[in-house]
């Protein structure tokens, strides 16, 4: 599949990437439209520190392609939007109340971050129930 990465600060392109498989809890997500914020070039110029070849983007709309065994609410087909933050919904800081932290600061944003975003044909959403 082709996604929109981050090749380097300063540096971005079009890559391909193997579609992602999912976790028995988790999603993948068909990408149908993506929205840029401010915090994906902040993200390129360096703010979050050096990250190589990771896909981009953390808003989006898509349709279910896959899920893992355990998923009850989602099946292939849906139509879903995607939030910024996916957290661990079973860490502490998420069962507090504070997703954004989910076991570090900034924790719950995942994708782009510490993970590959939605900048992509497909991208892997954690916890699919939750998120």
């Amino acid at each position: 599949m082709k996604a929109f990465v981050m090749k380097a600060i300063g540096q971005v392109g079009f890559m391909e990437k193997p579609i992602p498989q999912p976790g028995p809890n988790d999603a993948i997500i068909k990408t149908t439209k993506a929205l840029i914020c401010t915090s994906d070039s902040h993200t390129v110029g360096g703010a979050v520190g050096p990250r190589e070849n990771l896909t981009l983007g953390h808003e989006a709309v898509g349709i279910v392609h896959d899920v893992g065994s355990n998923v009850k609410l989602f099946k292939p087909g849906d139509r879903v939007l995607v939030g910024a933050i996916t957290p661990d919904w079973g860490d502490p800081a998420s069962q507090a109340g504070h997703s954004s932290q989910s076991g570090a600061p900034l924790g719950g944003w995942k994708f782009s971050n510490t993970k590959d975003g939605v900048f992509a044909e497909y991208f892997h959403v954690n916890e699919a129930d939750a998120n």
